[in-house]
């Protein structure tokens, strides 16, 4: 334990300790191995639950159903929480359903996630029909609002419900959407400790599990087709000496699996003038430890100077090299998911710059948005090979729970129809 656990280990005040279940669930199976990642965000949640409750509560986080099934079945939880999103839906439902067979409403459940729309209208079709056994859905972030359940439920499990909870909704007996404050994206992140280095996620770091770093929270683009563009707030950085103590920490866990990428969760590294340094550490890393060898990241849209300094930093390191996400280049298209690109000129001073310096140069493309027609999709993609990417990633429109496009307003404006087919 060191300075940047925060836990509270005060005397239990509360008696017997509350036992809390999270789950960040994924599929086991051999087409899955080389796709599971450290847990990092219900490891946040714990982190968060732990420094205000200490030895009031008992915490153990999952990534396998099953598991967390049998471990349910040893010992009744008393609030769950689960992080949606498309791809984990079938497994929260199942998950929900055995524990409401086991212990019917006396455990609390929560999912929050991605999938949780801001709307109040998704809100209420996501708890009636989606997910009619959960008790309650988190909106945006979830640290504060998690251990706002915990509060009530250590208070009285059966009345934990009867008031808003802030940064909650829920549904009334009169089947009415109750939402408390909202308080979603106002963490102050120089506040919450890291479960790397609490040891909260050190089970996850002995595997198979690649490892999540996350520096900063918030994007400032819109784009409606991302479950970030509905998200409203201000950016926001963890301290940069708990950051730099996360990544010698890890990198000293994974020295032996040198194979394993880092990845980053910053929606745009690089957006902050700070991450330079970050960057520096990452390189440190390398040298002092043999990893990580690459890094995975989403480097700001802008392309700035300062995203310029991040990539030389790193140069070969980057897994993909100068990534400039384009999605579409559509007139109609762009306003249409409220995305401004860089212009024609900036492209084209990007890629000098990065083969100045022999970095690979990657776009990402969608297919599927709202006015992109098939001829105006070929020209993008021969537009891209002209320009002379070494990499262009074409993406499917995945129309899915917490982004906007998916609200009916704007499915009905854009007459998007939908159907389901395999991710592979």
């Amino acid at each position: 334990m060191n300075k940047y656990s925060r836990f509270d280990t005060k005397k239990n005040v509360y008696g017997k300790p509350l036992n809390v279940m999270l789950g960040n669930f994924c599929y086991f199976n051999k087409n899955t191995l080389h796709a599971r990642f450290v847990p990092l965000g219900i490891g946040m949640i714990a982190q968060h639950a732990k420094q205000k409750f200490g030895d009031g509560i008992d915490v153990s986080l999952f990534t396998n159903a099953d598991k967390f099934l049998d471990k349910a079945k040893e010992k009744a939880p008393d609030v769950v929480g689960l992080s949606i999103y498309y791809w984990a839906d079938a497994l929260n439902k199942y998950v929900v359903k055995r524990l409401r067979e086991m212990y019917g409403r006396n455990v609390i459940i929560v999912l929050g996630g991605p999938s949780i729309d801001s709307n109040i209208n998704e809100q209420k079709k996501f708890l009636t029909n989606s997910h009619p056994y959960v008790d309650a859905i988190v909106i945006n972030e979830g640290e504060i609002a998690f251990s706002n359940v915990i509060e009530r439920a250590l208070s009285n499990k059966k009345s934990a419900f009867k008031d808003p909870i802030d940064g909650l909704s829920f549904l009334s007996k009169g089947n009415e959407i109750v939402s408390g404050r909202p308080i979603g994206t106002s963490m102050d992140l120089s506040t919450l400790g890291s479960p790397y280095l609490s040891g909260l996620l050190d089970d996850y770091l002995h595997s198979d599990y690649q490892p999540l770093i996350q520096t900063s929270r918030f994007c400032p683009y819109t784009c409606s087709f991302c479950v970030s563009g509905k998200n409203r707030g201000k950016l926001r950085g963890f301290p940069l000496e708990q950051v730099e103590e996360e990544l010698r920490y890890v990198s000293k866990k994974y020295m032996d699996r040198p194979q394993h990428c880092m990845h980053m969760a910053d929606e745009n590294f690089g957006i902050l003038a700070r991450d330079v340094e970050i960057a520096k550490a990452i390189k440190k890393c390398k040298e002092d430890f043999g990893y990580p060898q690459k890094v995975f990241f989403y480097n700001d849209k802008r392309f700035t100077g300062t995203s310029r300094e991040v990539i030389r930093i790193l140069g070969d390191m980057t897994r993909f090299g100068l990534t400039l996400s384009l999605q579409t280049e559509n007139p109609d298209a762009l306003k249409a998911i409220n995305r401004r690109n860089v212009t024609e000129d900036e492209i084209l001073d990007a890629m000098n710059w990065a083969i100045e310096r022999n970095l690979p140069t990657t776009t990402e493309l969608i297919f599927g948005l709202p006015y992109e027609t098939k001829k105006s999709f070929v020209d993008l993609m021969n537009r891209c090979i002209k320009r002379g990417y070494d990499s262009v990633y074409v993406n499917m429109l995945i129309i899915m729970d917490g982004i906007e496009l998916n609200r009916p307003e704007e499915r009905e404006k854009f007459k998007i129809n939908t159907k389901f087919r395999s991710l592979t």
